[in-house]
Formats: structure tokens, sequence, C-alpha cells
């Protein structure tokens, strides 16, 4: 229902038939959760005749907005990387709604998700030898990483290393690191334990690894990289 709310929110008249379709269910789903919305006392009416349809009523003065922890997420993520452009208007206005946002979820769901933020570390832009080289990343490799990431789950890929070398990794993703427009894995290496870091445009075929969940321990990995580094 709250996705069917957005759909209302965000489309003027609609037919009932589209909002099915366009939602993935049957009409007899949406007709059933708008009829259970009216007797929560949301404000859909319906319009007949040619062009007719349903939609929310929002001179009633709606303003409930219902947000899901990846929506706050990408919202919290927007708002870092625009910060690292200076001072932008509205700037600190970004941060008055995500306060509100995090405010609007129960206690252990924003809790988790103030976790999985403090594991997004967000750089400096990428240097014009990295822009020079870097290629694109799969369309299916960013769906695989947000649900490794945030599900706690290893990730299975292969890997183009800077010398042409291709090996197949298994991976806990502790962190991701944001270095505009390239972005980078913080991972654990399965196999070896290893703290390793990975450029997100030279994976390919990744795979979630449901049966494989890990522990996330950012900065344990961050000081496990720094002492790797210091021993060398």
């Amino acid at each position: 229902m709250f996705a069917l709310l957005d759909y209302l929110r965000a489309h003027e008249v609609t037919p009932v038939a589209l909002v099915a379709r366009d939602l993935s269910v049957s009409r007899r789903t949406i007709l059933r959760d708008l009829a259970t919305l009216r007797d929560r006392g949301w404000p859909i009416r319906a319009e007949s005749g040619p062009g007719g349809g349903v939609l929310l009523d929002r001179d009633r003065g709606l303003t409930a907005v219902h947000l899901t922890g990846d929506e706050i997420a990408s919202l919290w993520l927007a708002s870092q990387l625009s910060k690292r452009e200076g001072p932008l208007p509205w700037g600190r206005a970004a941060r008055s709604a995500l306060d509100k946002a995090f405010a609007s979820l129960p206690p252990r769901r924003a809790r988790g998700l103030r976790q999985l933020i403090q594991r997004v570390v967000v750089g400096r832009p990428a240097s014009a030898r990295v822009r020079e080289e870097l290629g694109s990343a799969p369309a299916d490799l960013v769906d695989a990483f947000e649900r490794a990431f945030a599900g706690s789950l290893c990730l299975s890929f292969e890997y183009t290393d800077r010398h042409a070398r291709q090996t197949r990794r298994v991976v806990e993703p502790h962190g991701l690191l944001l270095e505009p427009p390239a972005w980078y894995v913080l991972a654990r290496d399965a196999a070896s334990g290893e703290a390793r870091i990975f450029r997100m445009d030279r994976v390919r075929q990744a795979r979630v690894l449901a049966d494989r969940p890990f522990q996330p321990d950012f900065e344990g990995l961050r000081r496990q990289a720094l002492d790797a580094k210091s021993s060398r």
C-alpha cells in the first residue's frame, strides 16, 4: 500500500488498470488496497468517464511521505556528493530533511541505516588519469552490490586488475569508497582474509552469495589495511 500511495502522489488521474500494470499487481488487488486506504482516512477519490481514474486529493493537505531505507540512503549519498562541490542553495535544508527522515524510522531500522552509511566514504573526485581510463560498471553490478552490501552477504565476481590479469574473487564487501565518478568496494578476500580494494568498472559477472553472510567490520578492515601498508 505504501507503493500505491507513492504512485498516486506522483501521478494525476490514472485508470485503475494502468495503476495495476505499473505496480505489477492485479486490478483486484488495487481496488482492495484503495478501499483499505480510504477506510484509513486517505483522501482518495475516483473520476468517471473518459480520462477518468483514481487520484489522491492533494487539496486536503496531505503531507505524509513514506521513504524506504534505500531511498533515505540514496538521499544521504546525494547530499554528501553535493557537499563536495561547496556550499549550495538548500544545503542545510537537505540536512534537516534527512534528520526528519531518520526520525521517521523505527529506532532499530534507523540504527541499522546509520551503521550502513558509516561504511560509505566520500572522497575527492577521481584524478585525471583515473577519469581517462575509467570504464562503465555493468548495469547488473549496482543491484548486486547494493544487495550484498546492505544484506552483509559475500559477493562473487570476475576482476581484471590494472595489469589486465583476470581472477575470480569472493569477497566480503565491508565498505564503499566514492571518488566521483569512480567507485570502489573495500573488501576482505574470503579465501585469504586480506584487505582488498576493487575498482568497480573492472568487475564483471557479479553474483550475491545468499548462503555466505558475514559480520560487517569496516573499522577492523581499515586497521588491517593500514597495518599491511606500514609493514611493507
